[in-house]
């Protein structure tokens, strides 16, 4: 989380969740400029990640009924068939399962078995039926091949009635893929596999047939359970669960972010917003004997609400403000520039993205080299991530004010994001000698420092800042994230207990310690306390519910998991961020529904691994 900081200052937006495995990442699981693919592989994290490539391979069998002799055959062409059952389109074109030798296909007079009634059905002995049923599925194979698919159906249909195996059904359904019955297919593997829940090619087929219409979180669940049930060795239902998680994700944040109202992010991440700037901007003040016009005057109240962290009244305050400019052209407004420029910036902080523009566009016309502006402007197209447009604004700002400390700490943060860190960490030290009061250029460069290996470096850097700033609570939070990156966790901890007490009202400093607690000493009372600590402090801290939703789920915590990832995709801030929170929820949910409906085989699974 040591980079959080060029999340929080260079754009608004950031992943909530980098991977879903604490125990394999490192101490940060929070991306601070991207949002990396989760890959559906890593589902059942909390069992699966003790795991290595060796194993048991998973049920894979294609009826529990079938013979050692053919386990081993099927066992050999595992991987062959593996591809074979599904590549993201329907496997009718594949061979329905266990084809025998082959049935005439005309064979049918009187004594046929198709022409037996039920009464005489019922009359035969156990091996008969099984005889009889494998004669009429051999005949179905036929038909398969030659692709007549309703007399391959018909023959699948008379073999059920002499024995129900899964099979059977499977194969029917391939046929019903074919004639692209998707809803028949659907039916015949849920037949299927009510038989044998571990057939995989009826898993496969029934999830292709539900991607197919558009059914993806029951599509992401049979392809999770394949993935479970071998082993996490399918590389085809491994891609397939990630494909299709993709596309539920995306679908469902498109539609929200289309619907939802603008709101204010949490305070956190708008006080963390803020301090990436010295100032909001100068205060409007009256001339002798004369007084601020409505429009200064809501500004100056605007400035007041910020200061007291009451956001939503300071948003209600610089509209009015805006109002006024526009509505009286009797008075002289003195900070009209800014006063655009400050609506456009919680336009900004609500994803009002365009209205924020347009609000930047009027500060710029009054003034363009109105650097504020500019770099909030910049922030912006960071956020939209067109950072050529990014580059040209900060060079205007460079030409109107080439003294500016916000404009090199600025220009820091898109060198951090590019990761070209030597060049950022320039930036950072010309900010730092041309404001030796602005705090965050020193924090950032101890981060950089960091990150390119000089620790000795950072560890200067950063206590020569604490030296000059000993009250600043957020200096000492992300020292700790830096000791915790390099496996301090004792000492990150005290560091994060003095942020805190510096200021209890930060929320941070309460996240990151439950979480270097946790991960250093498997408190998880001590952890959770810490995060609802934070909660308290700030109700929509993003990153609290994010990680109170990962040690819920470390903890075997499912539902207490959703409800919080639930919560996290109505806090995501962009459509980027939403489709990590939503595609986290998802694979946690999957994972949960396998535990439910499989409890039997995951105790044999997890009995194994010991």
């Amino acid at each position: 989380m040591a980079d959080k900081v060029a999340d929080e200052s260079a754009q608004k937006s950031g992943s909530v969740i980098e991977k879903l495995n604490l125990g394999e990442r490192s101490w940060k699981f929070y991306a601070a400029a991207s949002i990396p693919p989760i890959v559906a592989a890593g589902l059942a994290i909390w069992y699966y990640s003790s795991r290595g490539s060796g194993g048991s391979g998973g049920p894979g069998s294609e009826s529990a009924k079938k013979d050692d002799k053919k386990k081993r055959q099927r066992k050999s062409k595992k991987s062959k068939k593996a591809a074979k059952a599904g590549d993201g389109e329907n496997d009718a074109a594949s061979e329905p399962a266990d084809q025998p030798k082959a049935a005439s296909v005309d064979a049918g007079d009187e004594d046929a078995p198709e022409s037996m009634t039920k009464e005489q059905i019922a009359a035969l002995d156990k091996d008969t039926k099984k005889r009889l049923a494998q004669s009429l599925k051999s005949r179905g194979n036929k038909f398969f091949q030659a692709k007549r698919y309703p007399k391959a159906i018909a023959m699948y249909t008379q073999a059920l009635r002499f024995d129900e195996d899964p099979v059977f059904y499977s194969n029917r359904a391939a046929c019903y893929a074919a004639e692209n019955d998707t809803e028949k297919v659907i039916e015949d593997c849920t037949s299927a596999l009510k038989h044998e829940p571990r057939y995989i090619k009826a898993l496969m087929r029934r999830a292709q047939a539900y991607e197919t219409t558009d059914r993806f979180r029951d599509a992401l669940y049979d392809f999770t359970t394949v993935c479970i049930m071998e082993d996490f060795n399918n590389t085809v239902a491994a891609t397939a669960a990630e494909r299709v998680l993709k596309k539920l994700a995306e679908a469902e944040a498109r539609e929200r972010v289309e619907k939802r109202q603008p709101r204010l992010p949490s305070k956190s991440f708008i006080s963390g917003y803020l301090n990436s700037f010295r100032s909001c901007g100068d205060l409007a003040v009256a001339e002798e004997g004369e007084q601020l016009s409505k429009a200064d005057a809501l500004y100056n109240e605007a400035f007041g609400l910020i200061e007291q962290q009451k956001y939503a009244e300071a948003v209600e305050a610089i509209d009015r403000a805006a109002a006024a400019v526009e509505d009286n052209s009797d008075e002289t407004v003195q900070r009209a520039e800014d006063i655009y420029s400050l609506r456009g910036m919680f336009n900004f902080l609500r994803s009002n993205l365009d209205q924020a523009v347009g609000d930047f566009e009027k500060a710029l016309s009054l003034n363009p080299g109105h650097v504020r502006t500019l770099l909030r402007k910049a922030n912006l197209y960071t956020e939209k991530k067109d950072l050529d447009m990014v580059t040209q604004l900060l060079d205007q700002a460079e030409e109107a004010a080439p003294d500016n400390a916000e404009l090199y700490f600025q220009k820091g943060q898109v060198r951090f994001l590019k990761q070209e860190f030597v060049e950022a960490a320039e930036n950072y030290e010309r900010a730092s000698k041309l404001d030796g009061d602005f705090v965050y250029p020193r924090i950032q460069l101890g981060v950089v420092q960091f990150k390119i290996g000089k620790m000795e470096q950072a560890m200067t850097t950063f206590n020569e800042a604490m030296k000059q700033f000993p009250e600043r609570s957020d200096l000492y939070n992300y020292y700790g994230e830096v000791l915790a990156e390099q496996g301090g966790s004792e000492s990150a901890i005290n560091a994060f207990e003095r942020a805190i007490e510096l200021d209890g009202n930060n929320p941070l400093p309460y996240v990151n310690q439950a979480i270097a607690t946790f991960q250093s000493t498997g408190n998880a009372d001590k952890a959770l306390t810490l995060i609802r600590d934070a909660l308290q402090v700030d109700p929509e801290c993003e990153l609290a519910v994010a990680a109170l939703s990962q040690i819920y789920l470390q903890l075997g915590m499912f539902e207490e998991s959703l409800s919080m990832l639930r919560r996290a995709v109505d806090l995501a801030k962009s459509e980027e961020e939403m489709v990590s929170a939503i595609t986290f929820r998802e694979t946690t949910a999957a994972q949960f529904r396998f535990m439910q409906e499989h409890p039997e085989l995951l105790n044999k699974m997890m009995a194994s691994a010991l």
